[in-house]
């Protein structure tokens, strides 16, 4: 089982603590989420599935928003996350 870090109630991803391979689970609230693919250390995964422009929280802070549909256990970075800080 993986392991990931959540830091506030907030949060809709979590961090991985450790590399993931697609296929792998993590337990989040009592449910055993599956990878949708290799995922890096230290990187998001979606903890509940993201519609086109749902907010993305991390560390309890709007980090930004989904650029597309997004579903639980997927990567998100910035080919999938838009931010509106900055502009």
């Amino acid at each position: 089982m993986l392991r990931i870090l959540v830091i506030n109630e907030k949060d809709n991803v979590g961090v991985l603590l450790e590399k993931g391979k697609s296929g792998e689970y993590f337990n989040y609230k009592s449910e055993d989420i599956k990878l949708l693919e290799d995922i890096e250390f230290g990187h998001k995964v979606a903890l509940k599935d993201f519609a086109r422009e749902d907010i993305v929280y991390k560390y309890g802070e709007e980090i930004g928003y989904a650029l597309e549909d997004i579903a639980k256990g997927q990567w998100i970075h910035n080919h999938n996350m838009g931010c509106r800080r900055g502009k």
